[in-house]
């Protein structure tokens, strides 16, 4: 069988948020860029619903905003979070965290997201392969990837490259192939995620959680009539609660949190939500750049997953744009600083992220032992999240900040 050859400036590894959002920076920029997706369609995914306010200014930069609006997105101006009693712990409107005009987070059902995302890569200077899975980096004789070879419907691919972006996952083998090492963090305990109607109580554009005796609830809208609703499970409980059915399960959901008395949880299968956290030692190698979570994965706790990943990419192109025009060679000198600028936020964020979860998942049973512990937590601190929500060419944080 013979080998299906390519040739361009950049191959980008993977086809989803990461890698169609570096493709949308980009697009027209004169750089042939090809982008490999494993996935012949876009998966119907439970997760990774929410877009920061700074990730909304940027879709906007982009002209990718009427993409999300035409498909629904509905526009988030508050946050609320209650606590193992059912009192307030903060209700605070989003736009004293981020500069007007897009001061605001915006929702919309994952698999809408990229295809929003994917609608706006379509470029002459970008091709897409799908149902393509990459095996592996070639390279010169002193080191330097000069592309992948891959495995596609019709036989093996090889892609010649300038750089190759790896976009594929905490998982990745563009991570493993270029030597980068990590420690991938696996938490003891998962999400239940249920997709349910809203309570006709919790208002449409605010984000709520719950901290209580029983763990952690979200609930995002993520359609004016329907909420996202991660649900903490201990060790064993996601096993119980398939053998007692969504029903029963909606019964024990009513008597631990707020809300779910007047809410319905729709019948679509029990989607889990594994809780990781890594940081990789480097983002760059020579010929080789990782974004998104190839490079970083974050607890959920400030749904910022998908924005560090879009960030990422937003610095990336920057970068990488002048220096290929340029004819440079992009060995890890070269690439380093784009892992220089991006990494600062990226840890002020794993780190804060981190700290959220030891409080909001803790099962705490009073008040005043969350009171206690949001001392040196900043969980519900508005100036961290002034820093994470902050635009995306804000000076990053400083090291005392992280």
């Amino acid at each position: 069988m013979s080998e299906t050859s390519f040739h361009c400036d950049i191959v980008i590894v993977g086809g989803a948020v990461a890698g169609l959002m570096l493709a949308n920076n980009l697009r027209g920029t004169g750089l042939d860029v090809i982008v490999l997706e494993t996935q012949r369609e876009i998966p119907e995914l439970k997760r990774g619903d929410l877009l920061s306010p700074s990730t909304v200014a940027e879709l906007a930069r982009l002209d990718l905003l009427k993409n999300f609006k035409k498909r629904g997105s509905v526009e988030l101006h508050e946050w609320l979070a209650i606590g193992p009693e059912g009192e307030t712990l903060i209700q605070l409107p989003l736009e004293v965290t981020a500069p007007a005009p897009y001061n605001y987070c915006i929702a919309l059902p994952h698999p809408l997201l990229q295809a929003a995302l994917a609608e706006g890569a379509q470029a002459d200077n970008i091709r897409f392969l799908r149902g393509v899975r990459v095996t592996g980096l070639t390279r010169d004789t002193d080191g330097m990837a000069t592309g992948v070879v891959a495995t596609g419907r019709d036989g093996p691919v090889e892609v010649r490259a300038r750089l190759v972006v790896g976009c594929d996952g905490s998982g990745s083998l563009i991570r493993q192939e270029a030597g980068l090492k990590t420690d991938i963090e696996t938490y003891p305990y998962s999400y239940l995620m249920l997709t349910a109607e809203r309570s006709p109580d919790q208002p449409a554009d605010r984000q709520t959680e719950i901290w209580g005796a029983e763990g952690f609830c979200g609930m995002f809208p993520i359609t004016p009539e329907h909420v996202r609703c991660p649900i903490q499970a201990a060790a064993g409980e996601l096993k119980r609660w398939r053998e007692i059915g969504l029903a029963a399960v909606h019964e024990e959901l009513k008597a631990r949190f707020p809300y779910w008395a007047d809410m319905k949880p729709l019948e679509e299968g029990f989607y889990t939500y594994k809780i990781l956290k890594h940081h990789a030692e480097g983002y760059v190698a020579d010929g080789v750049l990782l974004i998104g979570d190839a490079a970083h994965n974050t607890p959920p706790y400030y749904g910022m997953g998908m924005n560090m990943a879009m960030r990422d990419a937003h610095h990336a192109a920057r970068h990488l744009v002048p220096m290929l025009e340029a004819g440079e060679r992009l060995s890890r000198v070269a690439l380093q600083p784009i892992e220089d600028h991006v990494r600062p936020f990226n840890e002020f964020v794993i780190t804060a992220s981190w700290l959220y979860g030891r409080v909001a998942s803790a099962h705490h049973k009073s008040s005043a032992v969350v009171q206690a512990e949001l001392k040196t937590s900043p969980a519900l601190d508005p100036a961290a999240m002034s820093i994470i929500y902050g635009p995306y060419d804000a000076p990053p944080p400083t090291e005392e900040q992280i």
